[in-house]
């Protein structure tokens, strides 16, 4: 059966080349795929690259060369990475959307051997993608194919890179992964209306150990107080008990600076975390709805593990779990390429980031890849909210009750409590910033 109807297939498929030829040659209008040619497929023997980055050698180390004979070129490392099943479709940056697919070199090469034939990406059983550019940087040692638009969600694609033009044989490299799928809830801007300019809210006062910082405003209502003691009329946290908070902004009060201003960033808070709140959750006046829903409540992996969707790789939409939201690891967001991706995570009851020790150690991490902004991330909690010890946090926080920073832990995003019953703000030295704010650290924004 195949050998009759393989040349009824070789003609169509002459019959179709020649048709796209006279439409203007060769190229799919969309894709860019070269259906001229044959489906992308992985030369016999071809090696598959390693999927952890490898320990760089002590410095002074002389180079490895290759015995004579062997493959010149080694791919120590690719990105996408062998297997990943939540590659971005994008690369920010990229003209026109495009995907930047990199292969980390060691060894001996040649950037006129790397070019679109000998670095090519396809979709599985497609022909290879007319790259928008392919480039070698002898420094980094790193190769690079940029596709001309974005790549496909949900999509399985192979990519093959052989800088030896198969001269020596078995040195071909090949690796595959997948884009991430479509989230089905998008998620639309979150307005804090008059509560925009203040980083942090509580409505049971604070307490505080040690040197906290905070940049942006504050609002303390209607329990003004900051370790017991009244905050009073000064726009700082007062004596605070010996401990208070530094501020890069104005603590306002029910007297400070006046009598209406309090209330109405608390209201505007509670409206805040009303529209971020599922239909079912606590307050039941909660507007936002058809989120997806968590397959587990523990998130985020040991860094350096590969990316899974729904675990520790998130695209832009909404997130639900009908109780706790439990963060044990890096957490990445990507923001596919979209500046203004918006991601909020809803919690029914608490939202807690287990606790670190200090880099180099593993600590929580919120990770924004691709666009993805702190200012446009959201964390809701049906009651309290805990930032485990030395956390690297991104993204706002709304509790229903308390929020406790931990030792050391730090925070790009804004901290509401008391946004459903009585919260406190608890403190231990953190820094905590409006996104943009003009103290904020490097890149908090």
């Amino acid at each position: 059966m195949f050998k009759r109807s393989f040349p009824q297939a070789l003609g169509i498929c002459a019959a179709l080349g020649a048709l796209l030829a006279a439409c203007g040659g060769g190229q799919d209008p969309i894709l860019g795929a070269n259906v001229t040619q044959a489906a992308l497929v992985a030369p016999v023997g071809a090696i598959v690259p390693p999927v952890v980055p490898p320990v760089p050698p002590p410095v002074g180390t002389p180079p490895v060369i290759p015995p004579l004979g062997s493959c010149p070129v080694t791919v120590t490392f690719t990105d996408p990475t062998d297997g990943n099943q939540t590659a971005a479709t994008s690369t920010t940056g990229v003209a026109n959307g495009g995907k930047r697919v990199t292969a980390t070199l060691s060894g001996t090469a040649s950037a006129a051997n790397i070019n679109a034939s000998s670095f090519r990406i396809a979709r599985t059983g497609q022909p290879p993608l007319t790259p928008a550019s392919v480039s070698y940087d002898a420094g980094t040692g790193v190769a690079a194919l940029v596709t001309s638009a974005a790549l496909l969600l949900a999509t399985d694609y192979i990519v093959v890179f052989d800088p030896t033009d198969a001269t020596t044989p078995g040195c071909a490299y090949t690796w595959t992964f997948r884009t991430a799928p479509a989230v089905a809830t998008a998620a639309s801007p979150v307005n804090f209306g008059a509560a925009a300019s203040f980083a942090l809210a509580g409505t049971a006062g604070v307490a505080n150990t040690a040197a906290t910082l905070v940049n942006g405003d504050v609002v303390l209502n209607p329990n003004d107080t900051c370790n017991a003691v009244p905050v009073g009329g000064s726009g700082t946290f007062g004596l605070c008990a010996g401990a208070p908070p530094s501020v890069n902004g104005t603590v306002v009060t029910p007297t400070y600076p006046n009598t209406t201003m309090a209330q109405q960033v608390t209201d505007a808070l509670r409206a805040t975390y009303l529209s971020i709140t599922p239909p079912n959750g606590p307050p039941a006046a909660g507007s936002l709805g058809g989120g997806t829903t968590l397959a587990t409540t523990s998130i985020g992996s040991p860094t350096g593990n590969p990316e899974v969707a729904g675990l520790n790789y998130f695209v832009p939409g909404v997130y639900t779990s009908g109780s706790t939201i439990v963060v044990a690891g890096d957490v990445t967001l990507d923001g596919q390429g979209d500046q203004n991706a918006v991601f909020i995570f809803q919690a029914g009851s608490s939202i807690t980031a287990i606790p670190g020790a200090p880099s180099p150690a593993a600590h929580v991490r919120i990770l924004l890849t691709n666009g993805a902004k702190a200012s446009n991330v959201f964390w809701q909690a049906g009651a309290s909210a805990t930032i485990g010890n030395y956390a690297d946090w991104n993204g706002n926080v709304l509790a229903g009750a308390d929020i406790t920073m931990q030792t050391l832990a730090t925070s790009c995003g804004r901290m509401f409590a008391g946004a459903f019953t009585s919260g406190a703000l608890v403190f231990d030295n953190n820094v905590v910033s409006i996104p943009c704010h003009a103290s904020a650290p490097a890149g908090c924004q």
